[in-house]
């Protein structure tokens, strides 16, 4: 209530409870706050974590910690 702010969910997986979430950058901190700020939802205590962030969509497609030669 008060302000709205266009995020785009890309992807979400049902068996991982895990989400790709799109906000242009300018909203970046006001999606983390209130991420950060919910804790309840449809009456279920619920937490977020945010694993990776990142300016660019291709670096979310993986992680090059796991990367195999």
């Amino acid at each position: 209530v008060g302000a709205a702010l266009p995020v785009d969910v890309l992807v979400y997986e049902e068996k991982t409870l895990s989400a790709i979430l799109r906000v242009i950058s300018s909203g970046l901190v006001k999606l983390w706050s209130a991420l950060t700020l919910l804790g309840f939802y449809q009456n279920r205590r619920c937490a977020v974590r945010v694993l990776q962030t990142s300016p660019f969509l291709l670096a979310l497609s993986g992680n090059s910690r796991e990367l195999v030669l």
